[in-house]
């Protein structure tokens, strides 16, 4: 969505000011309150005020968010009486304007935060349920909260139907097991990628190659000089991915460590392409002199991070031209009830 767009949803010009916008906001959403019973479009044209109103937000100068708030905001899709509540419920799961995954495991929860009178987070409120796959627009952090609720669901559901008295002391290493089979059934990388990349370039035959700063990590490796002696442009190479990390070896075949993102969305997107074999990757290490135009603290704090076993990497990928995606989410179907089938086995 875009500035133009968001002001158009709002009904305001792109030069308004943020206490009109805020006002028009108000107006929009006192409409669409669930106290008065709003359809199907209703709560998919709540969805877009939100976000338009969200995405205006984060471009209002300093200060602004002292104005009159959205007081209506944690009130948008929460349930106040209970009539109409099958209607409102089927009609919040087409609410959530994103792309579907129909061979998904479990429909899980679109989650937005709630906020009060000053702009202030209170707590989050359920704006959609179905098998959608994430987008930049969903904040990531409640997009991993909405799987871990989605995997804490079919946990339950064993438990309960083997009535158990209490839940095995394992269930914390399935459930993050579970957590990461499911959100690669949200995550659509191949059309994430050239959004989430630093830049995009192409090979000779008009491929996509996408670039990503990435760093090494050495940390509990037992190999504290290493990131500083890796000289710039040394290669390095797939190892194998081990405990939801792509290991990494140097030219010689000794393992350096695992590879690291500033980026916690990157771990999602790109870690599973890894370790179904979906891509071809180049690595290389990065000069001291590609800091040179980093501000003294931004150098300094690439010092520490060298210091406490870290290095800068470069990472270039696309995808294999033989990959079959048709496969994949059969595939991780198999894998969550395999997995289920083991939990349902184990003994507290």
């Amino acid at each position: 969505m875009t500035r133009e767009e968001a002001c158009r949803i709002l009904g305001v010009s792109p030069g308004a000011a943020p206490d009109q916008i805020k006002r028009k906001y108000r107006q929009l959403m006192h409409r669409l309150h669930p106290d008065v019973g709003p359809s199907e479009e209703d709560l998919h044209l709540a969805w877009q005020v939100n976000a338009a109103y969200a995405l205006l937000k984060r471009t209002w100068p300093a200060g602004a968010s002292s104005l009159a708030g959205p007081e209506t905001a944690s009130g948008v899709f929460r349930r106040r009486d209970t009539c109409h509540r099958s209607r409102r419920t089927a009609a919040r799961r087409s609410a959530w304007d994103a792309p579907v995954n129909s061979h998904a495991y479990r429909e899980r929860d679109i989650l937005c935060c709630a906020e009060d009178s000053e702009g202030e987070v209170i707590g989050t409120f359920t704006a959609a349920r179905g098998r959608y796959f994430w987008t930049t627009e969903e904040d990531f952090p409640l997009f991993l909260r909405s799987i871990y609720l989605c995997g804490k669901e079919l946990l339950d559901e064993v438990d309960a139907s083997l009535e158990r008295a209490s839940s095995p002391s394992c269930r914390s290493r399935f459930h993050a097991d579970l957590t990461y089979l499911l959100a690669q059934q949200y995550i659509d990388a191949s059309s994430l990628l050239k959004e989430l990349a630093a830049r995009t370039t192409s090979d000779r035959e008009g491929q996509e190659i996408y670039y990503f700063p990435a760093m090494l990590e050495t940390k509990g490796k037992g190999l504290p000089g290493l990131p500083g002696s890796l000289p710039a442009d040394a290669p390095l190479f797939p190892s194998g991915v081990r405990d939801r990390r792509l290991y990494l070896k140097d030219i010689s075949g000794q393992e350096a460590g695992y590879l690291s993102f500033s980026d916690d969305r990157l771990y999602y997107v790109l870690v599973p392409l890894f370790e179904q074999r979906r891509v071809l990757v180049r690595l290389r290490a990065a000069g001291e002199g590609e800091t040179s135009s980093l501000s003294a603290g931004k150098r300094a704090a690439a010092r520490q991070k060298r210091s406490a076993g870290y290095r800068r990497l470069h990472l270039w990928l696309k995808f294999k031209k033989e990959e079959d995606k048709s496969r994949l989410p059969e595939s991780l179907n198999l894998q969550i009830s395999q997995l289920l089938e083991h939990y349902m086995a184990s003994l507290s």
